[in-house]
């Protein structure tokens, strides 16, 4: 029997065509090489990645051998070539060589599928070419990843850690929903042990992040089972380092759900999965149970985790100590040491890590910057000065766009009033305040 002949893979034509728009920086008038465009893009990505891109990997992206770069270089050839979108450059997650012989799974039925979003008068049609494209891949999908593209999966979940420190939650969402789509297509299909070993971990980080966005926007429950989802996949993966720091992020879904003793009882977990290990989720464990023994009044023991989680700080490579959800930094340390002692009452060495926090805090991490704000302004509460609370509390909010003033911020803003005493909830401030926080989460007040 003859063999079955394999599709040759399409051109990225749109990639090629982007970059001979533009005309070489050299003023020769010609065209811009693909080396130059490599050298244009190395120039933008400098101090951002250690990878550098060159003429051959180019020609290898125009060739349609290589359809998704991870997210910096695309960034940087949306940039560079003036597009607007990914799909403009021919970008999308690369997929095996298509047989001519193969065919849908048994009993899938394109016209059953169903738009994932809608964004625009032709979102339907565009949703639902995705959906068919992703349906087709997963049917079709029946031979090996290159490592090129389990790279790009590791890079583009790394990123997504990154910029859950500035990116507003549910943008943040969206993003890796989309993402996640494409991920479990590729995991349904056929690997080597160790390429699916590589996948199955970047599946644990990308639902560990998905929690995480959840427990911000305030969707408990569903945060609760994506924590699940990313703890199976972790165990999965076999990588110890990465279960703790599932298990770690996962008390932090128990803890803002108000189950504390849940929540020790898992960052527990998370350090016995660290052992020895000087790892991220051994420090954001320790951490989180200060807090949580902070809340009970333990001060021997949120003081003995706090120290735990400062002396495993100063043991994490730099890899690990940077802002990122897969990291674990100062300014993560003194917002976590002001917000225990906050609990604590104890105002002076709350207000001391608060400083030092916004200090290391970057401006554009806006979530925790917020957060230190609004444990100042229960310090200010729990001292009595409730027009200054609700003045910091207030100046901490009006800082936020509509988009980021929501989930656990605006929770916590609840809280800021429910510690003023009642006859100051009627204070012209506080109304202003509430109507800041917005409706959604007055429907849930209740007094302490």
């Amino acid at each position: 029997m003859a063999p079955r002949r394999r599709r040759e893979l399409p051109r990225n034509d749109l990639l090629r065509a982007a970059r001979l728009r533009l005309l070489s920086p050299t003023g020769s008038g010609l065209p811009m090489s693909r080396r130059e465009l490599a050298d244009a893009i190395n120039a933008y990505l400098a101090g951002r990645t250690r990878s550098v891109i060159d003429a051959k990997q180019i020609g290898k992206m125009e060739q349609g051998k290589h359809r998704w770069p991870g997210a910096l270089r695309r960034e940087a050839f949306r940039v560079i070539l003036n597009a607007d979108s990914d799909q403009e450059l021919g970008f999308y997650i690369a997929r095996q060589r298509v047989s001519e012989t193969d065919q849908p799974a048994s009993g899938q039925t394109f016209t059953d599928l169903a738009p994932l979003t809608a964004c625009g008068p032709d979102a339907t049609a565009i949703t639902s070419l995705d959906s068919l494209r992703r349906a087709v891949d997963n049917a079709v999908c029946t031979s090996t990843m290159s490592p090129a593209s389990l790279d790009d999966w590791e890079e583009a979940v790394t990123e997504h850690g990154r910029r859950s420190r500035t990116r507003p939650a549910a943008l943040l969402l969206d993003e890796l929903q989309a993402d996640m789509v494409d991920l479990t297509a590729q995991l349904n299909g056929r690997h080597p042990a160790s390429s699916h070993l590589r996948l199955t971990h970047v599946t644990a980080r990308m639902a560990g992040l998905i929690f995480l966005t959840l427990i911000k926007l305030d969707q408990r429950g569903r945060a609760r089972t994506w924590a699940r989802t990313a703890r199976i996949a972790a165990d999965e993966a076999g990588d110890r380092s990465l279960r703790s720091w599932v298990r770690a992020q996962e008390a932090y879904v128990h803890y803002y759900s108000g189950d504390l003793r849940e929540a020790v009882t898992v960052a527990a977990h998370a350090r016995q999965l660290a052992g020895n290990r000087h790892c991220v989720g051994a420090a954001l464990a320790a951490a989180l149970q200060a807090r949580a023994h902070a809340v009970f009044g333990q001060v021997r023991e949120t003081r003995a985790a706090l120290d735990f989680a400062e002396a495993t700080l100063g043991k994490l490579d730099a890899q690990s100590a940077v802002a990122s959800a897969f990291g674990y930094n100062e300014a993560q340390l003194r917002f976590h040491e002001g917000n225990a002692y906050t609990h604590l009452g104890d105002t002076a060495a709350a207000w001391h890590a608060q400083r030092t926090a916004l200090t290391l805090c970057p401006a554009a991490d806006y979530l925790d910057r917020a957060l230190i704000h609004l444990d100042q302004a229960a310090c200010l509460a729990r001292k009595g000065d409730s027009r200054e609370a609700i003045a910091v509390a207030t100046e901490a909010m009006t800082a936020l766009t509509e988009q980021q003033r929501t989930g656990m911020i605006a929770t916590r803003g609840l809280q800021i009033i429910q510690l003023l005493p009642r006859p100051h909830r009627t204070l012209p401030a506080v109304a202003e305040f509430r109507t800041l926080l917005g409706s959604n989460t007055l429907k849930g007040e209740a007094d302490p």
